[in-house]
């Protein structure tokens, strides 16, 4: 790829995560954003990924450089009565992905989850299975494993956590409930841009990243903490939540040098982003 930009084509680049990542590289790649239901971009363009043809043909047409996966349903309360589809999103897709890229040679970055250490339901357990598939893409692949993610997206709408926590800023007649009983260590957003771009310039391929910052909080004290600088309260709920910490250790995430360091410096940055939220188009 010397010095010619690479094509990137992202899947669900109308997500929460997706709109991010196209946002914070779209000035420095050739982008290629592909939506399903909901078209946050004109540029983006609609692919049904649970088409087996309809991909294969995608790709040969637009012959991207890499694949940036990230097109799942983002939880398993998604599976609730939607089984079939959770299933073809979260799992047959990613097999068609993986030959489509087979078949015209080009590199895989998947957005994982940190529950694929923790598969013990449907999300964690398809998250497994898309990973395994992933490592079979001949050309290289990354695997990123994030937290929950928080950070400001063009995407406000999806019903992701910061974007509930967006909407207690929005809404201010509305005090939202957030949990307090699972103890996490969150991932900024952000991260997941700046990794792809580390593991292009240095040609970092074949690995499974966790990004995440390795210190433990709630998702009440998340919430609280973004929202105390506009001036918005935020009342804590138990959702009973046992979920395992990460096992992970992050020596490859901290070769990478990713911003910001600490949990202090991430809320400091998310308040700014709200701030200039309008800065944030795609």
């Amino acid at each position: 790829m010397n010095n010619v930009k690479p094509t990137i084509l992202i899947t669900g680049a109308s997500s929460y995560a997706g709109a991010r990542i196209y946002f914070d590289l779209k000035d420095k790649y050739n982008l290629i954003g592909t939506y399903f239901n909901n078209p946050l971009s004109d540029s983006f363009l609609k692919l049904d990924l649970s088409d087996r043809d309809a991909v294969a043909q995608f790709f040969a047409d637009k012959k991207p450089d890499i694949i940036v996966h990230v097109a799942n349903f983002p939880s398993p309360r998604s599976a609730l009565g939607n089984e079939m589809n959770f299933t073809k999103l979260n799992e047959t897709s990613t097999e068609y992905i993986v030959e489509a890229c087979n078949s015209i040679g080009v590199k895989v970055v998947f957005i994982s989850s940190q529950a694929a250490n923790n598969p013990d339901n449907i999300y964690g357990r398809l998250k497994v299975k898309s990973e395994e598939l992933v490592k079979g893409v001949k050309a290289g692949y990354l695997i990123l494993r994030p937290s929950l993610m928080v950070g400001f997206s063009p995407n406000t709408t999806n019903p992701r956590p910061f974007n509930r926590i967006l909407s207690c800023l929005d809404n201010r007649s509305v005090v939202g409930e957030f949990d307090t009983s699972w103890k996490l260590q969150p991932s900024y957003v952000g991260y997941l841009s700046q990794t792809i771009e580390k593991v292009i310039q240095n040609n970092i391929w074949n690995k499974t990243i966790p990004i995440f910052i390795n210190e433990v909080v709630t998702q009440y004290r998340i919430a609280h903490d973004i929202l105390a600088p506009f001036g918005v309260t935020v009342a804590e709920v138990d959702q009973q939540m046992d979920i395992p910490l990460s096992p992970e250790e992050l020596t490859d995430m901290n070769n990478l040098e990713l911003a910001p360091n600490t949990y202090k410096e991430m809320i400091e940055l998310i308040v700014e982003e709200i701030k200039n939220r309008a800065t944030f188009k795609l």
